[in-house]
């Protein structure tokens, strides 16, 4: 059966690329509204008291972690060698 390729298919109706998508309601909680801009005293106090009551950042997190992972062996070879080094002439 041969193809017949003379002529395009029509154009594609509006209401066939129309997608529906249901509303949902945006439950996340929104930030307090900023203080006066002619405040920055007010700015500022605003913005503290909101991140100093936060959980560590991650950031913070991994600082400590790696300084843990990385100080307590320094810290056990420098003892070692401490111990060597005193008792070294003995």
């Amino acid at each position: 059966m041969p193809r017949d390729y003379t002529h395009l298919p029509g154009a594609p109706r509006a209401e066939d690329l129309v997608v529906e998508v249901p509303a949902f309601e945006d439950d996340r909680p929104q930030p307090e509204p900023e203080p006066p801009a002619a405040a920055p005293e007010l700015v500022a106090a605003t913005r503290f008291a909101q991140t100093s009551h936060e959980a560590p950042t991650i950031r913070r997190t991994q600082i400590r972690a790696g300084l843990w992972i990385a100080g307590v062996p320094i810290v056990a070879l420098v003892v070692v060698a401490v111990v060597q080094i005193i008792f070294a002439d003995m």
